[in-house]
């Protein structure tokens, strides 16, 4: 299978395609990552790069799943399906124009063939338009974002960060990039014991898919890798960075540290990346998506009231489930400003198309036992901070 298999001249050809009485089924839209060739790999990373706007955008180009490509082959999306529930995650890599046509592909899939499609993490421009062709959006939560020339790691705000990063120093901790190829996949078995090791005590021992991106150390493309090393060469933390719009700007998507490592590495890792990218002339560096934050405060209505009560509910009461709040916090530290995402699902929310969620996130496969500990030390008033 090719990648023109859903090449068209126009949108409203694809429209055509898809609603015709001897269409095909709307799964012959979707491609396989597993089928493709190396060639379209290769220009589905380029694409993926050129057009990243949120943190898991980048994905595409090294994850499972299913590649959707607009009519003329100049933009695309990741999918997830769960029989007939497809969810889209990273939102739309496409120039803006072309936005406007890919939403209404994804219309016409749902009308024609019946099919509840969820877009994640959706900027507010963007939903705006999912919502004038008839989705359902709601925020789904707040990204934290950082711009870097306006930080100096002065004053009372950023005490924290300097009394975490002035211990580790003393403490003889390195941070250095790993630019090397050879010396990645060197690396990778390490930082998957690391990353495993870190969600060992968690309710979810797994990343969660949607939520989270997929880390692959020996399949970074042009994501940066950066490690923590104590003074005797042991790696005690990494931070994986994925590009956005073309690599002006930066997402910190994966980190993880060890269960002993040195009090504060991850503030450190964060420090030191930071000014990293703020002397290379980064515009933006984003702490990724706090699903639930302000919810309740959505620039769209009307929105879904039941999923706006979820949200809510995750992230003020579920902190023995994830932690978004844990999470929440830690990122404050770096003084972020926030912005609004959003959830576009057509044509409706429902309790089936919550549990295809749940099942495709991976939400459904807990740690039983880590789940009860954590309902334990809830219930006890010691829940653990996420960093």
């Amino acid at each position: 299978m090719s990648l023109q298999v859903v090449t068209a001249q126009s949108g409203r050809d694809a429209t055509h395609f898809i609603s015709s009485p001897a269409r095909r089924p709307a799964e012959d839209l979707l491609l396989c990552r597993h089928r493709i060739s190396d060639q379209q790999r290769t220009n589905l990373e380029s694409l993926a790069y050129r057009y990243a706007s949120v943190p898991e955008s980048y994905d595409i180009a090294v994850s499972d799943g299913h590649v959707l490509q607009s009519p003329c082959g100049k933009g695309a999306m990741s999918v997830l399906v769960d029989g007939k529930f497809w969810h889209v995650s990273g939102s739309l890599l496409a120039p803006e124009p072309l936005k406007p046509d890919m939403i209404r592909m994804l219309r016409q899939i749902s009308e024609c063939s019946r099919k509840t499609i969820a877009v994640y993490n959706v900027s507010q421009t963007d939903a705006l338009s999912f919502q004038r062709q008839g989705f359902v959006v709601n925020k789904f939560g707040e990204e934290a974002v950082l711009t870097p020339s306006r930080i100096n790691w002065k004053g009372g705000q950023y005490e924290w960060v300097r009394r975490q990063t002035n211990y580790c120093r003393r403490a003889g901790l390195d941070v250095a990039e790993v630019t090397d190829r050879d010396e990645q996949c060197a690396m990778a078995q390490t930082l998957v014991s690391i990353m495993s090791e870190d969600l060992a005590g968690r309710t979810f021992d797994k990343p969660l898919r949607l939520l989270e991106g997929e880390f692959r150390p020996g399949d970074l493309q042009r994501r940066r890798l950066f490690v923590a090393r104590s003074a005797d060469g042991r790696v005690e933390a990494f931070l994986a960075c994925s590009p956005i719009d073309g690599g002006r700007s930066w997402a910190f998507e994966t980190y993880r540290k060890r269960n002993r490592a040195t009090r504060g590495v991850t503030a450190f890792l964060f420090r030191t990346v930071i000014d990293q990218l703020k002397d290379e002339g980064a515009e933006s560096i984003s702490l990724c998506l706090i699903p639930g934050r302000n919810v309740a405060n959505s620039e769209i209505k009307p929105g879904d009231r039941r999923i706006q009560r979820l949200m809510s509910l995750w992230y003020s009461r579920l902190d023995f489930v994830f932690n978004a709040r844990g999470q929440d916090h830690f990122k404050s530290r770096f003084r972020p400003h926030y912005v609004s995402r959003y959830l576009c699902v057509a044509p409706c929310n429902s309790l089936t198309s919550l549990w295809s969620f749940l099942k495709t996130t991976g939400a459904l496969n807990c740690n039983v036992r880590n789940l009860l500990k954590s309902l334990y030390r809830k219930s006890a008033g010691s829940m653990p901070p996420t960093h």
